[in-house]
């Protein structure tokens, strides 16, 4: 019985699909980053990357969101989002077989600071901690 175990096994790894796409996503110091949101168009695909920041898509969706194969010499989207951080797009061709993307890199969103001319002088503003006798209720 185990050897027939082996061989169904191994004859359905023989069936599995090689068209795939598979990457990692990092951060800009060259850390993995887990899940992030991959998204490829054309193709109504959207997974997450795993805890190393790898992911591999090896298959489509149609129009009624059955599972299909990858179109082979294809370009395509894929598009990366994670919460505090920019959105990323890149643009690949797709051919058949196996495609091995560099990493691809995600940066933090950003905010400005500039230099403000006001006076935040605590000691030139009323104290501001205390509430002027109400509470939560408005009483």
């Amino acid at each position: 019985m185990p050897r027939l175990l082996s061989i169904l096994t191994l004859a359905l790894v023989g069936c599995a699909s090689n068209r795939h796409i598979t990457g990692q996503v990092i951060d800009r110091n060259g850390e993995p980053m887990d899940r992030v949101v991959v998204s490829l168009a054309p193709g109504n695909v959207e997974l997450v990357t795993d805890s190393a920041g790898r992911f591999t898509i090896d298959y489509l969706r149609d129009e009624t969101g059955e599972r299909i194969k990858l179109d082979k010499r294809q370009d395509y989207a894929i598009e990366l989002f994670r919460p505090g951080y920019h959105i990323s797009e890149s643009r690949l061709y797709y051919k058949k077989g196996e495609l091995l993307l560099e990493p691809l890199t995600l940066t933090e969103d950003t905010i400005e600071i500039r230099q403000s001319s006001a006076n935040i002088d605590p000691d030139q503003h009323p104290d501001r901690t205390h509430s002027s006798g109400t509470n939560y209720e408005g009483e």
